[in-house]
């Protein structure tokens, strides 16, 4: 069962290399995510799943192309998080590259991410 508490958008920021990567991740209650980060040219889409009572994990893939539209790669990103409060999580995540013929180019994981849910504004 997904927990209802992560169903709706976030405004999330990952540390990369000491610098702050904020982005929207937007999650529907059977388990689907969609994510953009400032660093990606495209959105991400992917899944989530609670594990635990206070803790969930996600994964979605960007799809690289480039300013011509040709496929150059992938990104798989990965991250697990934990509730500080019902409109505040902080977790870790990480992110694997991969060409177009799928062979995996580097990765890194362990990045700080945090969120805060936004609702709206009355």
């Amino acid at each position: 069962m997904n927990d209802a508490r992560l169903v709706g958008t976030w405004t999330t920021e990952l540390e990369d290399d000491g610098k702050s990567v904020f982005g929207l991740a937007s999650f529907t209650s059977d388990g689907g995510v969609t994510c953009y980060q400032a660093n990606a040219k495209n959105i991400g889409l992917g899944n989530w799943e609670s594990t635990g009572a206070d803790s969930f994990h996600y994964n979605f893939h960007i799809i690289a192309v480039s300013p011509e539209g040709e496929h150059v790669g992938e990104a798989h990103v990965f991250v697990s998080g934990e509730f500080v409060s019902d409109d505040r999580w902080e977790g870790t995540g990480g992110a694997n590259f991969y060409s177009p013929t799928g062979t995996l180019l580097r990765g890194h994981e362990g990045s700080k991410v945090s969120a805060h849910k936004f609702g709206i504004d009355k």
